[in-house]
């Protein structure tokens, strides 16, 4: 059984919303940055969410941990195949999803809920906002004509960005109608629903 480490709303959503897509066995231990347990520690010192543990495998990365799920209780559809027309994209919007998309916006959470008399506000973080409209006009404008982001179905690659647009949107940063419709019929899913209950 998969023991992941969760906050609300943090990465480790998109972990727990795979394991409900999957059916795969998890338990779900609190954590928090704050006031971390030996537990978590041992797990993450890092006291990064989600910490995840799987017997002696230790891992922090959300979208490295999806890809070990997927291929440690595939095979399962989420994942595209190298061999399906899709795979390119797939593979692209998965990792975009965190490394181009959503960890820039770090340094504005940390800003928003650690710095003191608005010391958040600088030249970085309107740096960051204006990268983060970047990347969010991107997404509106690959999904204005696209049920899925990537090929004609839903997959893990959907999980990752339908978080990823969620957070900007929590940064203030919106894509538009698209992205909104999109985010809406992901979460939508009862799956997601059930993930997203999780405390």
């Amino acid at each position: 059984m998969f023991t992941i480490f969760h906050t609300p709303r943090s990465r480790s959503m998109r972990v727990i919303w795979l394991c409900e897509e999957m059916g795969a066995p998890y338990e779900v231990k609190p954590a928090s940055f704050f006031e971390p347990t030996p537990e978590f520690l041992e797990a993450n010192p890092l006291r990064t969410i989600p910490a995840f543990k799987d017997g002696d495998v230790r891992m922090t990365e959300s979208i490295a941990i999806m890809v070990y799920m997927m291929e440690k209780c595939g095979p399962t559809d989420l994942a595209v195949k190298p061999n399906e027309p899709a795979y390119a994209d797939y593979l692209q919007y998965l990792i975009f999803s965190e490394a181009t998309a959503a960890a820039p916006a770090n340094a504005l959470i940390a800003g928003k809920f650690l710095a003191k008399d608005g010391a958040g506000e600088n030249w970085t973080s309107g740096y960051i906002i204006e990268a983060l409209s970047k990347r969010a006009a991107f997404l509106e404008d690959r999904l204005k004509s696209r049920e899925f982001v990537a090929g004609d179905r839903f997959t893990a690659a959907d999980i990752a960005i339908a978080y990823t647009i969620g957070l900007l949107g929590f940064v203030g940063v919106s894509g538009g109608e698209a992205s909104q419709s999109y985010h809406e019929r992901m979460t939508a899913r009862p799956a997601y629903q059930r993930a997203a209950a999780i405390q």
